[in-house]
């Protein structure tokens, strides 16, 4: 198994993680804003790796970005969203999150096409000569 199948496939289960966990760490029923996040965010990872991996042929670098700013959210959405006071959910949100980012950023920066790119924009740009 290639690294990128290994990054889509743990990029993929911690997406289906966030699905399960509101249920499987007993999220209070009052605060349904932690679950909610949970639940639409761990959908949206799901979908994007699953788009980028399985409909798309060829490998682009917005599937990492999107994910990463997925993940990125996850971090901020205890405060943004008002449940940080809650551990479970707090700690969940954050652990979560630091995973997703991590790993679509290092999808990204190890990406020989990403880099490609990168460089021949930067070239058509001038900003590198």
């Amino acid at each position: 198994m290639d690294m990128k199948r290994l990054r889509d496939l743990l990029i993929t289960a911690l997406g289906l993680w966030l699905m399960m966990s509101p249920r499987l760490l007993h999220f209070p029923i009052a605060h349904a804003d932690a679950a909610w996040n949970t639940w639409v965010v761990g959908a949206a990872v799901i979908m994007m790796t699953a788009v980028s991996r399985y409909l798309v042929d060829t490998r682009s670098p917005w599937e990492d970005l999107a994910c990463a700013a997925l993940g990125v959210w996850l971090m901020a959405a205890p405060w943004a969203l008002g449940f940080a006071g809650r551990p479970t959910e707090l700690a969940n949100s954050l652990v979560v999150g630091f995973l997703i980012a991590v790993l679509a950023l290092w999808a990204m920066v190890i990406d020989a096409d990403l880099r490609k790119f990168m460089d021949d924009w930067m070239h058509q740009h001038h900003l590198i000569r």
